[in-house]
């Protein structure tokens, strides 16, 4: 106990040091394409899936792409403001090729990030460099413009997120898994992210990528009752959802991150909010009120592991609650939180995150 008890304080500190960096963190995006051959770049105000008011985009233009590994100049931040940060393209031996192609459901900026592509036939590796340590969302953009059937595999060297796969069209708007993948990751003092491209179905396609401080997207619901307590590792617990608010998609994950070390959680959900101080003992708060449902089924209490991240694929036709499943219907409002245990100087408690409440269409 007294050795876990100084790996938490040891990690405690070291996320205290990455908080102190963290408000230095800048936000990146990126269309990749051809400049002048292309569909231009999306206007300064454009938040395509990442943070609402958008910003400032760079260029990859793929026209300048000479050699299997580019490098980018310095790239701007979202505000406009100069940053050291770079991106590397390495096509693992092969030159990325451009490619251009007007996607029928995309218009104005969704066509200037989507419509015009990077792309190999094998695998490939993107790597920013420079980045404050911190913890980050990353959104990649990888839907390929003239074929819904093609498929691209996109995954966050170090993020607790799995692989997705990315491919469709855009009739539905920005949909996860069908034009972007989202991954959450912790940049240590080396500031890197490596964003590892793979062929799923016939070609891979890339269409922009945004990099951003954890939490800034949203794109999905609308966190409440925050930030929950303070843990063992110093910072309050973050729950985020991603997907699609529109209940026939049923696309919806939820995350948690900056939660203990190896301590097991599960999410919470309800269509009242609350708000209950310490129950059971617990050293956080409970976000929810009326009839509460626990997602405790096989394979849904997870481990944090060594990231202090846990994820779930929640199915939004058996939504658990006192009396058994139910389905979400379109209009319904939704709450969700997060429940972990966790220890105090060698006590064992528990924690919450705080709560995020969504509207379903």
């Amino acid at each position: 106990m007294l050795l876990r008890t100084l790996l938490l304080s040891t990690l405690g500190a070291a996320l205290a040091g990455l908080a102190g960096a963290q408000g230095s963190q800048s936000s990146i995006f990126i269309d990749i394409g051809s400049v002048g051959n292309g569909f231009g770049l999306p206007s300064n105000s454009y938040a395509a899936a990442g943070p609402a008011g958008g910003g400032m985009w760079n260029a990859l233009d793929m026209d300048l792409v000479t050699g299997p590994v580019y490098v980018t100049p310095p790239l701007m931040d979202t505000a406009g403001g100069a940053t050291t940060v770079t991106l590397e393209w390495d096509g693992q031996g092969f030159d990325p090729l451009p490619f251009f192609q007007d996607e029928p459901n995309t218009f104005g900026d969704d066509q200037a990030l989507l419509d015009d592509i990077g792309y190999l036939a094998g695998p490939s590796t993107f790597t920013f460099r420079d980045l404050e340590p911190g913890v980050y969302d990353v959104i990649t953009y990888a839907m390929a413009p003239d074929d819904s059937t093609f498929v691209t595999n996109v995954d966050v060297a170090g993020s607790a997120d799995p692989a997705q796969d990315v491919g469709g069209d855009f009739s539905a708007g920005f949909v996860l898994g069908v034009t972007h993948s989202l991954h959450t990751v912790v940049v240590g003092m080396s500031g890197t992210i490596v964003i590892d491209i793979n062929v799923a179905v016939e070609l891979d396609s890339i269409n922009g990528i945004q990099v951003f401080p954890s939490g800034g997207s949203g794109g999905i619901g609308t966190s409440y009752c925050g930030p929950a307590n303070v843990n063992s590792t110093g910072f309050p617990a973050i729950l985020t959802l991603s997907g699609s608010p529109v209940v026939s998609a049923n696309l919806l994950t939820a995350n948690v991150d900056s939660m203990p070390l190896n301590a097991f959680g599960f999410f919470l959900v309800s269509q009242a909010q609350g708000f209950v101080a310490n129950p059971g003992g617990s050293q956080g708060n409970l976000c929810l009120g009326g009839a509460i449902g626990r997602y405790v089924g096989p394979g849904q209490i997870q481990n944090s592991g060594m990231t202090g991240s846990i994820s779930l694929m929640l199915d939004l036709t058996m939504v658990p609650q006192p009396n058994g499943f139910v389905a979400v219907q379109p209009g319904e409002t939704w709450n969700f939180t997060a429940w972990f245990r966790d220890a105090i100087m060698g006590s064992a408690t528990s924690n919450f995150s705080q709560g995020v409440e969504i509207v379903f269409q």
